[in-house]
């Protein structure tokens, strides 16, 4: 039985509905939701170092956190029964793939959910895509949400 979720979130368009579609999944199972957000490795804005504040990096989890605390929000508007209901958040920092995958494998995780794409069309092409990665290498079943396939 899935009893546990990890949900991965980016910032990108897509992510309120995959907020919002793991908050519906993890209702319907009864299963705990953890949703996740990885941010860039710090090693992507090597060059910029002299004009970003030291403490940038505390400042944007920070954001993240904001905006996830937001998604929360905007789903107890569409399931009232979540009011009552806790869910993890965290916020990483690293590889996408390697966060998500490494993270569900720690905490044991019955499921993944992530988006079909991201934030980012020069990532998919340097990197790969974050969804196939984790689909083909995680320890565990993923769910790949496209918009309007998936009934919440």
């Amino acid at each position: 039985m899935l009893k546990r979720i990890l949900v991965a979130v980016d910032m990108s368009k897509m992510s309120e509905e995959v907020f919002a579609y793991g908050c519906s999944l993890a209702l319907r199972l009864g299963a705990e939701a953890t949703f996740l957000h990885v941010l860039p490795h710090p090693t992507l804005w090597r060059g910029y170092e002299p004009w970003l504040p030291p403490e940038i990096d505390v400042e944007v989890a920070e954001i993240a956190r904001k905006k996830l605390d937001y998604y929360f929000r905007k789903a107890k508007e569409n399931f009232p029964e979540l009011e009552n209901t806790t869910y993890t958040m965290v916020v990483k920092e690293g590889n996408p793939s390697d966060v998500i995958i490494n993270y569900a494998k720690e905490h044991d995780m019955h499921l993944i959910v992530i988006g079909y794409r991201g934030q980012s069309t020069l990532e998919r092409l340097v990197v790969g895509s974050t969804a196939a990665n984790v689909g083909r290498y995680a320890h565990c079943s993923v769910l790949v949400y496209r918009p309007g396939e998936q009934a919440i």
